[in-house]
């Protein structure tokens, strides 16, 4: 919409009231002014009107609002700093705690291994001491023992042996062949074994045959072998050193039958065919048997298995 313009004239006269009395009137020019107005429409006037109300009415409700954000802000603040806060103090107790955690089962960790160390050197007094009651109890039951047979004095200390030095193990048992230049009757060979806790040798088992006939060699003639522990004990009747009647028979040839009869093993190329009897009073070499001996391991030496000697 254009705008209307308005024209007005408007004239002023000077008044004095002196002069109009005194003096004559004269003729005076009069002041003419001009004045443009500028007619704006409703319009217009009404919308400036509105957006200054409005203006006018809705600032405290902005500053309002700026309060309530900085207010809010202020809070947001305060409650970051405080969940900050609260954070690195959990944190803090966290990695205390997770630090001691790691320390309690590294500790936990060497307890195991030192209770599992524990436990190996209690199970390793315990086969000492089961070994140490068999010892024992190995020397209780001999007549006759002499320690330095079997055992020795060295740097380390002092080893011991399953079998008493220059004898030779097999299984169980330990054997001593003698094959000295002098020689034994079969009473008097069975005193030498009694020496070391031992007896001539029973064999009761073919391997065991096999083994003896394996450690014995030919000797001044074929009349000559290695006594055992067999004997006539009456007529027919043969028996071991032991009190055992005789079962398994190795016999070279039909044995005499006799009061005082004792049984050799003979060398043989038929280690099952080798047994001979003769005379008991017959001088000849001998096997000696004995229970091999289990010591403390802390005391047991390498294993002897050199020749037998005298």
């Amino acid at each position: 919409m254009e705008e209307e313009l308005c024209y007005s004239t408007v004239i002023f006269k000077p008044f004095d009231n002196e002069k109009r009395q005194s003096t004559v009137p004269q003729f005076e020019e009069p002041v003419l002014y001009a004045e443009v107005k500028r007619k704006q429409s409703n319009s217009h006037t009404t919308t400036e009107t509105s957006e200054k109300g409005a203006s006018t009415s809705t600032s405290p409700v902005y500053r309002r609002a700026a309060v309530f954000l900085g207010l809010l802000c202020l809070l947001l603040l305060a409650v970051l700093t405080a969940v900050s806060i609260f954070h690195y103090i959990h944190m803090s107790k966290h990695n205390n705690i997770l630090a001691q955690y790691n320390k309690e089962t590294a500790a936990n960790l060497q307890l195991l291994a030192d209770k599992e160390v524990l436990e190996q050197e209690r199970a390793w007094l315990v086969t000492q001491g089961q070994q140490m009651n068999s010892t024992l109890d190995f020397i209780l039951h001999k007549s006759i023992f002499s320690a330095d047979k079997y055992c020795q004095s060295t740097g380390n200390g002092v080893r011991c042996t399953s079998c008493p030095q220059n004898w030779i193990q097999n299984g169980s048992s330990c054997y001593y062949f003698h094959t000295g230049q002098y020689w034994n009757t079969w009473t008097e060979s069975q005193e030498y074994c009694k020496n070391y806790g031992a007896q001539l040798a029973i064999i009761d088992s073919v391997a065991e045959q096999e083994f003896i006939n394996q450690h014995t060699a030919f000797y001044y003639d074929t009349y000559h072998g290695y006594w055992i522990g067999l004997f006539e004990k009456v007529a027919n009747t043969w028996v071991w050193t032991n009190g055992a009647l005789l079962e398994k028979r190795f016999w070279a040839q039909h044995p005499y039958e006799g009061y005082m009869y004792c049984v050799m093993s003979m060398p043989s190329i038929i280690p099952l065919r080798s047994w001979n009897s003769e005379n008991c009073r017959m001088k000849n070499r001998w096997i000696c048997e004995v229970e091999v001996i289990t010591w403390p391991t802390f005391l047991q030496a390498q294993r002897n298995h050199s020749d037998p000697s005298t």
